[in-house]
């Protein structure tokens, strides 16, 4: 099974940049704003649950979906 998403579609349909929603989602370390946990996700590299939380958290947030299953899903 594989791990499909629907990040970057949403992502860009809610006008964030990668690094507007990295730091919406708290990927910061000391001051400095990881950006690679939202590409590697958009490349469709495996994430860590938490992350994948986070991530599906601030979409929500945004209006862009219901279900964690409308941005991440297993096929």
């Amino acid at each position: 099974m594989e791990i499909k998403n629907n990040v970057a579609s949403l992502r860009e349909k809610a006008g964030l940049s990668v690094y507007e929603l990295s730091k919406r989602c708290g990927f910061v370390s000391g001051s400095r704003v990881l950006s690679n946990y939202v590409t590697r996700a958009e490349q469709g590299h495996s994430v860590k649950v938490d992350t994948a939380l986070l991530i599906y958290i601030e979409l929500k947030k945004a209006g862009l979906c219901e279900n964690f299953e409308d941005v991440f899903w297993l096929e």
